[in-house]
C-alpha cells in the first residue's frame, strides 16, 4: 500500500512522531511518500494538490495538531482520498490516533472504516469578482478591533433580515466543537449533515445559534459598516469584505473521508478531549 505522510514540519514534536510513524509503516511493508506540510496565509498550498505522486497514494496521514489535520484533510478531500489524523499537538480533536496508539497503524492494511463528513462551500460575490472556498471547520465574519457589524441574513432566495453582532460563524458539525462552541453554539455529532449558524455576541435577546439542514443555502448581504470586515475560513488568511458583497454558505460537493481505526465514538472523544 502506498501511503502519503504529511507532517507539520515546523513542530519538533510532530517531527519526532513522524519518525515513529515511518518506522511502523515501513515495518508493515508500506510504500511511503513523505511530503512535509507547507502552509501559508492563503491556505492549502496548491503545489501539494498538483503533486501527481500524491494522487497515486491510497490514503493520507496527517501528523500534527488540529490545524494541520484540518488543512491536510481539505487537501485529501480535493483529491477524494481518505485521511487519518495523528495527534502531535495539544487538543487534537480531529485526530483519531494518539502518539501512544501508533501500534494501531497496521490496521490500515487489514481494513478500516470511514466516516464521511460534510464540508462547507463559501462563495463571495462582489464588484471585485468571485471568491470560492471550501471549509471543513468554519467560516467566520468579523470586524477589526472587535467592533459591532451590521449584516442581512436570508435562507435561499427568501426575505432577508437585519442583524447586529460582533460577527457570526457558519460551521460544519466537525467545527461545532471549535469557535462555534465557544460562542455558545451546540455540540453536533460530525457524522450528521447540517449547517450551524452562530452569531458572536449578538445585540438581541433572542438571536441564538440555529441548526439548519444540509440542503440550506444561507445568503448574507454586507451593507456599509463603520469598520473593515473580514471573512476567515478554517483559520486561513482573511478575505476583506466590502459593502455590497454577497456571501453564500452551502454544502460543498466535497466530503472529508476520515479513517476510523477503533470503536471509539464521537461521545467518547468528546469526553476525553473536552470534559475530562
Amino acid at each position: 500500500m502506498r501511503i502519503a505522510v504529511i507532517p507539520n514540519s515546523s513542530r519538533a514534536e510532530a517531527e519526532r512522531c513522524t519518525q515513529k510513524v515511518l518506522e511502523v509503516l515501513k515495518g508493515c511493508g508500506c510504500e511511503i511518500l513523505l511530503k512535509p506540510y507547507c502552509y501559508h496565509d492563503g491556505g492549502c498550498v496548491e503545489e501539494i494538490l498538483a503533486d501527481p505522486e500524491l494522487a497515486l497514494c491510497a490514503l493520507i496521514l496527517a501528523v500534527g495538531g488540529d490545524g494541520t489535520i484540518i488543512h491536510v484533510a481539505k487537501i485529501a478531500a480535493a483529491l477524494d482520498k481518505p485521511i487519518l489524523g495523528i495527534n502531535a499537538g495539544k487538543l487534537g480533536f480531529t485526530a483519531v490516533v494518539e502518539q501512544e496508539e501508533l501500534s494501531l497503524l497496521p490496521r490500515l492494511l487489514t481494513g478500516y472504516q470511514e466516516e464521511k463528513r460534510l464540508m462547507l462551500q463559501v462563495e463571495v460575490q462582489g464588484e471585485r469578482g468571485r471568491v470560492l472556498r471550501h471549509a471543513l471547520n468554519d467560516a467566520v465574519v468579523s470586524a477589526e478591533l472587535a467592533k459591532i457589524i451590521d449584516y442581512r441574513l436570508a435562507l435561499g432566495d427568501g426575505e432577508s433580515y437585519k442583524y447586529r453582532a460582533d460577527g457570526f460563524i457558519v460551521s460544519t458539525p466537525t467545527g461545532s466543537t471549535a469557535y462555534s462552541l465557544s460562542a455558545g453554539g451546540p455540540v453536533v455529532d460530525p457524522s450528521l449533515d447540517s449547517i450551524i449558524y452562530t452569531p458572536i455576541c449578538p445585540h438581541s435577546l433572542f438571536n441564538r445559534s440555529v441548526l439548519f439542514g444540509a440542503g440550506t443555502r444561507l445568503q448574507v448581504e454586507i451593507p456599509e459598516n463603520r469598520s473593515r470586515l473580514y471573512l476567515t475560513i478554517d483559520g486561513e488568511g482573511p478575505v476583506e469584505l466590502w459593502a455590497g458583497d454577497r456571501l453564500a454558505f452551502s454544502q460543498s460537493p466535497r466530503r472529508a473521508r476520515f479513517i476510523k481505526l477503533t470503536n471509539k465514538n464521537f461521545y467518547d472523544i468528546l469526553n476525553q478531549k473536552l470534559v475530562n
